[in-house]
């Protein structure tokens, strides 16, 4: 989904504020996509512009004003229409197999470095994972508490395929040792 969509979705659970809206796709999405203040706020502009959202001040005492962003009727239906739309498998692109294609051109210990601190940035995003299941166990309804188990997965089988080819690379190593 794109970052218009997505934020059409938040918004269907009611109005909120760009503040609000990084702090839902945090808790739900942060650690499957990269969306950032910097593409929120863009996005939001122009979803008011077409006429998908509606954008009214709040004032606050002693604080900036808030801006509330709300759904339309156009931009719910702009959202559901591209809940229901088909899509295709996309092929993401994976920094860690373009480099491992060309892994002949290091030495074992820069394979190993490299790696291994792939490994360690995935099993960060494990761990973050870890700590929010609580937070998404109280608050997300039963469609996300699946989202949330499907990526759990994903990342757990990303982190054993890694620790599987930092085996090989091992065993790669060592045979390349015992010939003489």
């Amino acid at each position: 989904m794109d970052v218009k969509s997505i934020l059409l979705g938040f918004l269907m659970y009611g109005s909120m504020t760009g503040y609000d809206l990084k702090k839902f796709f945090t808790i739900s999405f942060s650690f499957f996509s990269g969306l950032s203040y910097g593409s929120i706020y863009p996005a939001l502009k122009k979803m008011e512009e077409e006429g998908l959202i509606t954008m009214r001040m709040e004032p606050q005492e002693g604080a900036p004003n808030k801006k509330i962003y709300t759904a339309t009727d156009a931009g719910r239906e702009a959202f559901l229409d591209a809940l229901r739309g088909s899509f295709e498998f996309e092929r993401s692109k994976s920094p860690f197999l373009m480099r491992l294609f060309f892994f002949a051109h290091l030495t074992a210990a820069e394979r190993k470095a490299v790696t291994t601190s792939y490994l360690e940035s995935v099993k960060q995003v494990q761990k973050d994972l870890e700590i929010a299941g609580p937070e998404i166990e109280t608050h997300a309804d039963e469609f996300q508490k699946l989202c949330f188990l499907f990526g759990l997965r994903f990342f757990n089988d990303l982190a054993e395929n890694i620790s599987q080819t930092l085996s090989a690379l091992n065993e790669i190593e060592e045979s390349h040792h015992e010939k003489p």
